[in-house]
């Protein structure tokens, strides 16, 4: 049955399911950037310092854990940066499902008085059969 809210009922449901993809694509952003961040943890965690040999090659060592650190910090900071985006769209899905029950609650309401609105035409109709008939009845 038709009503006035279908089409904000649709529009509100689309916007949930936009925000819900949202989220999971940063759920797979934050993912893909902790596994990354192990993998950088664990190449930093293989690099043996030397205990012997040439300055030059512990100095090359050094740097490199500077690099990884700094590029862990990085990605570190990009899941900080995504989580709070992600309490964001979750805020935002909780008002639009707010809104989306809303709407409806209220095509239900319509529904409800449509279907009220054609019982009652229903059992006049009934009523002016009933009385056309004891009327041919009676004649």
């Amino acid at each position: 049955m038709k009503t006035k809210f279908d089409s904000i009922v649709k529009v509100k449901k689309q916007a949930i399911d936009n925000i819900q993809r949202n989220i999971q694509k940063i759920n797979a952003s934050i993912q893909r950037l902790k596994e990354e961040i192990d993998s950088l943890n664990s190449s930093f965690l293989s690099l043996e310092i030397p205990k012997e040999g040439n300055f030059a090659i512990l100095n090359q060592i050094k740097h490199q854990q500077s690099i990884l650190r700094d590029e862990i910090k990085r990605l570190e900071n990009q899941v900080v940066i995504l989580e709070n985006r992600k309490r964001e769209f979750l805020e935002e899905l909780k008002k639009a499902n707010i809104e989306y029950e809303k709407m409806k609650y209220l095509q239900s309401e319509e529904i409800k008085k449509e279907l009220k609105r054609l019982k009652l035409k229903e059992l006049r109709e009934m009523d002016e059969l009933a009385i056309l008939l004891r009327k041919s009845n009676e004649s």
